[in-house]
C-alpha cells in the first residue's frame, strides 16, 4: 500500500488527495492528525511510540477509539511520510516459505480531519482509515511453526471474523459480529452504515498459488454485494 517514491500506493496517493482539497478550500480551516497502530495476535500496539504496550478499545455509541493511541498533528506530505516510515519500521514483519517479508499483523492508519468554516463557524469532522490487511496463510504451504505458526493462527481468525461481518451485512442480520475480534471491531465505524469503504485485493500471478487467488477473490466478491447506504452528516453540534 504504499508503494515506491516512484510509483506511490493508495496509502500516499489517497492523502496527498485530502491534503490538495483541505489546502485549495479557502472558506475553511482544517486540522489534521494521524495515527497508526498494528493488531498482533489480537493485540493492539501503537507504531508511533516506542512503548510495546497493549492498547484497549473504548466504544460510546457508534464511536470506536483506541486509549492512550498516539496522535500527531501534520500539516504538509512530507510529515505523513515521516509518520509512515515510523510506523513501518515498528511493525511485525518475518520470513517465511511463501513470503521474504510477510506481514505478521495487520496495520490501521487513521487521518482524523477536523474543519471550521471562515463564515459559518460550523465544525465537522471525518475519518480517513487506510487498512492493510495481513494476508491469510496455507501454513501447509508457508510451513509456518512456532511463533509464526501462533501469528497466522491469529491473522487467519481475524479475516474469517471480517468474512464473517460482511455475511451479517449482507442479509442485513439485526446482530452483526462486529466484536469476534479486534480488526472487526475497530473497522466498525467504517463498516456500519456511516461512512463508504473501498476494498483492494492483491493476488498472485503464480499458477502455484492459484486455491489462494480464487479464496482472495472469492473474499472481493463477498465484499463487493454489501451495501452500506448513505452516510450520515459529520457535522459538530
Amino acid at each position: 500500500m504504499m508503494g515506491t517514491s516512484q510509483h506511490p500506493g493508495v496509502n500516499i496517493r489517497s492523502i496527498q488527495e485530502l491534503l490538495r482539497l483541505c489546502k485549495s478550500c479557502k472558506t475553511c480551516t482544517y486540522k489534521l492528525t494521524v495515527s497508526m497502530l498494528e493488531i498482533y495476535n489480537e493485540t493492539i500496539l501503537d507504531l508511533l511510540t516506542d512503548r510495546n504496550t497493549p492498547l484497549d478499545i473504548r466504544t460510546q455509541g457508534k464511536k470506536v477509539t483506541v486509549q492512550g493511541l498516539t496522535e500527531i498533528e501534520i500539516e504538509k506530505m512530507d510529515d505523513v511520510i515521516k509518520i509512515m516510515k515510523t510506523g513501518e519500521k515498528n511493525r511485525a514483519v518475518a520470513a517465511t516459505k511463501m513470503n521474504s517479508s510477510s506481514s505478521r499483523s495487520h496495520l490501521l492508519l487513521k487521518l482524523t480531519v477536523q474543519s471550521e468554516d471562515k463564515i459559518s463557524g460550523q465544525r465537522s469532522i471525518g475519518t480517513l482509515t487506510l487498512v492493510d490487511l495481513a494476508g491469510s496463510e496455507r501454513v501447509s504451504k508457508s510451513e509456518a511453526s512456532g511463533q509464526r505458526l501462533t501469528e497466522a493462527a491469529a491473522i487467519n481468525k481475524s479475516l474469517s471474523a471480517l468474512g464473517q461481518v460482511f455475511t451479517a451485512l449482507i442479509t442485513n442480520q439485526l446482530h452483526i459480529p462486529y466484536r469476534n475480534s479486534k480488526l472487526t471491531h475497530l473497522l466498525q465505524p467504517s463498516l456500519g452504515g456511516d461512512a463508504k469503504a473501498c476494498l483492494f485485493v492483491n493476488i498472485s500471478p503464480d499458477l502455484n498459488n492459484i486455491s489462494e487467488t480464487l479464496s482472495t477473490l472469492q473474499f472481493g466478491s463477498q465484499a463487493r454485494q454489501i451495501q452500506l447506504g448513505k452516510t450520515t452528516s459529520s457535522a459538530i453540534n
